[in-house]
């Protein structure tokens, strides 16, 4: 919640149907997210704070530049980056999907959830590609919880996601 501009939250905007318990909200913060950012501004910084976030991954300089400044619509999508799939954190993705899916719904967004992994056992592929999200019941629709699933083994297997979400 706190990559968004803090207008949103305010009467008639984007965020204001979550305002009144945006700070109960939890979840494990998604790896990723695919935004496409409308403000020239942060356009014209976001290359040179790529370049050192390239220099540094482990640096947060690209999170902290956006703190704060993104808008609803620009998100499209939420990616869980997995190295492996413990099954005692099989469930964390899918609870972070849930949740993004419930604010989707509740705010009117199209964001959609990828599932980005190393390695996909059977069941892993099972659970990521049928379980609906669990407000779907409540409002009797069966909405998937994952909208992909990829596998990847370099930088260059998410293209394909990349250009497939800015093109929502």
């Amino acid at each position: 919640m706190s990559l968004f501009n803090k207008d949103e939250f305010n009467d008639g905007k984007s965020l204001s149907k979550i305002a009144p318990f945006k700070d109960n909200i939890f979840l494990p913060s998604p790896d990723y997210i695919i935004a496409v950012i409308e403000s020239i501004e942060l356009k014209n910084s976001i290359k040179s704070l790529l370049e050192k976030q390239a220099i540094e991954p482990d640096s947060l300089v690209l999170y902290n530049f956006l703190k704060g400044k993104l808008k609803v619509e620009e998100v499209k999508v939420a990616v869980s980056l997995k190295t492996s799939n413990r099954p005692d954190r099989r469930y964390q993705p899918l609870f972070e999907a849930a949740m993004i899916k419930a604010m989707r719904y509740a705010l009117h967004q199209n964001w959609q959830y990828y599932m980005v992994a190393s390695e996909l056992t059977p069941a892993d592929r099972t659970i990521f590609n049928t379980a609906i999200t669990p407000h779907g019941l409540a409002i009797e629709q069966n909405s998937r919880l994952v909208d992909r699933t990829c596998l990847y083994e370099r930088k260059e297997d998410l293209v394909p996601i990349v250009k497939s979400a800015i093109q929502q």
